[in-house]
């Protein structure tokens, strides 16, 4: 992590928290590896504002976003890389988020 971002933080912590956002974590996996509770994480990225800052998109969203262009789990997981499991995971939470 680049000290800019640190900076633009009022704590180390936050950015970190910020970081693993952007890697696409959520909040319980933040916290965990924080040590910290995951509503601090949910705190912080409600205040520090995480989904406006986030650009590019999130892991999760670019995975939705090229499922929708009609990539295949294979091809996803190849150009995030990540595992199909996490692919298919994060789908899978957005198919019951939407139905």
């Amino acid at each position: 992590m680049d000290t800019k971002m640190e900076r633009s933080f009022p704590s180390p912590l936050i950015a970190k928290a910020y970081d693993y956002y952007l890697k696409g974590l959520t909040a319980k996996e933040t916290a965990k590896l924080l040590d910290i509770s995951p509503r601090t994480v949910q705190r912080y990225i409600k205040a520090y504002g995480f989904e406006e800052r986030a650009v590019p998109a999130t892991i999760r969203q670019r995975v939705i976003q090229l499922h929708a262009q009609g990539f295949s789990l294979r091809e996803i997981a190849d150009i995030i890389q990540k595992s199909r499991t996490t692919v298919y995971k994060y789908l899978k939470a957005e198919k019951q988020k939407v139905g």
